[in-house]
C-alpha cells in the first residue's frame, strides 16, 4: 500500500500539486524504505514517466540508477533545500528522498516544457558537455621558464639557472640537489581553471592546490624559517620543526600565518571577498597587521585583504572544508551564485548571467569527477533555465 503512495506522490511531485504537509509525507516514506526498494521504485516512476511518443528525449536510466546509488552512498540525511511553489509557505528542507527526486527530475527535464524552457535550450545541452578538471598544473622557475606538469607528459630533467636539478616525472616535480639552491631560489607552481595539483616541498610538508591557486617556495628552506607565498585556496599538511617555524604569506594581503606543524586550509579566493583559514589540526597564529589570533582545531578565522579585522568561527565542519581536497563539491545553503563560482572555476567555464540571479539555496554533495551536465542535473539546475554554448559560456536565463 505504501509502495503505491510513494508512486502516487511522486507523480503529484512532479506535477508540482504537492501540498507542504504531502511533500513532508513523501519524504518520511522514502527515508523509511531500503535503499534496493527506493531505487526499484524509482526505475518504476521512471517508467511511468516516459516521454511523449511526439518528443525526442532519451532517458539513459543506467544512468540514472547510478546516479541514485551515488546520492544513497552519501550521507544518510543531506537536507536539499528548495523554494516553495506556494506563495505565503517557507523554505522546505528535504531528507535524501528529496535529493533522489532532483537526479530523477532532472533526467527526466521535458516536465520543464510546462516552465517555459525552449525545445532549442534543451538539444543544446544535450548536445554539448564539459568534462571535469584534472590534475595538472605549471612549474615556474627562478629564471621565468615554464614547464607543464601533466601526468600524461614524459619524464625530464631541467637544469635551473642556479645550477640545481630538477626531475619532472608523472606529472611530479623532484628536486635532485636541492640542497644545494640559494634561500633566494624560488620556484611557483600555478594550477589554471579546471586543474589541481599536489606537492611535497623539500622539509616534507604536504601541499594541495586548488584550482586557480598558487604556491611560491624556495627549492630548499636554509634560512630561519620556512616561508611560503599562496594565492587561491591551499590546503597545508606541515611537517613539524620546532627550530624552523613555517610562515605562510597570503599574496597581496597583510596576513601571514605562522606553524610549527598542524594542519590547516586556506581559502583566498578573490570572488569570495574575504579570506578563510581553517585549523584541522594542531595549532596557528595569524597575524594581520598588529593583530594576532591563535586558532584551536575546528576553528575558522575569517580576515579581510586590508583590513586588520578578524572573525573567529568556533566548530566548523572539516568535511565541508576539505570537501574539494576529497574530489567533492559540499554545498551548504548555498546560492546560486556561490555554486556558479565553484562549478566555474573546476569546470573552465564562463558564468552568464540573463537578469538577476534564481533565488534558492542548494545543500549537498556531488562527486567532482561528474562531467558539467551531469553535476547540473543532480543540483536540479534544470529547474532554472540555462544554456551550454559552445565557447563553454554557461548562460543563466
Amino acid at each position: 500500500m505504501y509502495k503505491q503512495r510513494i508512486l502516487d506522490l511522486l507523480q503529484g511531485y512532479y506535477n508540482h500539486t504537492l501540498s507542504v504537509e504531502e511533500t513532508v509525507e513523501l519524504s518520511q516514506l522514502i527515508d523509511k524504505t531500503g535503499n534496493e526498494e527506493v531505487i526499484a521504485l524509482l526505475t518504476e516512476t521512471i517508467n511511468t514517466f516516459t516521454a511523449p511518443e511526439n518528443e525526442d528525449i532519451s532517458i539513459d536510466e543506467t544512468e540514472i540508477k547510478a546516479k541514485v546509488n551515488q546520492i544513497l552512498s552519501l550521507d544518510k540525511h543531506p537536507q536539499v533545500t528548495t523554494i516553495a511553489k506556494h506563495p505565503g509557505t517557507r523554505w522546505l528542507k528535504y531528507s535524501v528522498a528529496a535529493a533522489v527526486m532532483l537526479v530523477i527530475g532532472s533526467y527526466l527535464f521535458y516536465q520543464n516544457f510546462k516552465e517555459g524552457i525552449n525545445q532549442t535550450n534543451i538539444a543544446d545541452v544535450k548536445q554539448k558537455d564539459v568534462q571535469p578538471g584534472q590534475t595538472g598544473a605549471v612549474l615556474i622557475l627562478s629564471d621565468g621558464r615554464e614547464v607543464l606538469l601533466d601526468s600524461t607528459g614524459s619524464s625530464k630533467e631541467i637544469l635551473s639557472h642556479d645550477g640545481s636539478k630538477i626531475k619532472v616525472s608523472n606529472g611530479q616535480v623532484v628536486y635532485l640537489d636541492g640542497k644545494k639552491s640559494a634561500e633566494n631560489s624560488l620556484n611557483s607552481i600555478r594550477t589554471p581553471l579546471g586543474r589541481k595539483y599536489q606537492l611535497s616541498l623539500s622539509d616534507g610538508t604536504k601541499v594541495w592546490l586548488n584550482a586557480a591557486s598558487s604556491i611560491e617556495y624556495p627549492i630548499a628552506f636554509n634560512g630561519k624559517n620556512r616561508a611560503v607565498t599562496i594565492s587561491g585556496e591551499v590546503y597545508f599538511e606541515v611537517a613539524k620543526n620546532a627550530q624552523q617555524p613555517f610562515l605562510v604569506n597570503i599574496e597581496n594581503s597583510k596576513t601571514t600565518i605562522e606553524v610549527l606543524g598542524t594542519h590547516f586550509n586556506i581559502n583566498t579566493y578573490a570572488d569570495n571577498g574575504s579570506y578563510k583559514t581553517t585549523l584541522l589540526e594542531g595549532s596557528i597564529k595569524l597575524s594581520t597587521g598588529k593583530r594576532k589570533f591563535l586558532l584551536q582545531p575546528n576553528q575558522q578565522a575569517v580576515s579581510q585583504p586590508d583590513s586588520e579585522q578578524v572573525l573567529l568561527i568556533n566548530n566548523v565542519n572539516s568535511d565541508d572544508i576539505l570537501a574539494w581536497k576529497n574530489n567533492l563539491f559540499h554545498f551548504n545553503q548555498a546560492s546560486i551564485g556561490d555554486v556558479m563560482l565553484e562549478l566555474a572555476r573546476w569546470y573552465n567555464i564562463q558564468v552568464i548571467y540573463e537578469g538577476t540571479k534564481p533565488p534558492g539555496t542548494f545543500t549537498g554533495k556531488i562527486q567532482k569527477d561528474l562531467t558539467l551536465r551531469q553535476a547540473l542535473k543532480i543540483l536540479g539546475a534544470t529547474r532554472v533555465r540555462y544554456q551550454l554554448t559552445e565557447d563553454n559560456k554557461l548562460i543563466i536565463q
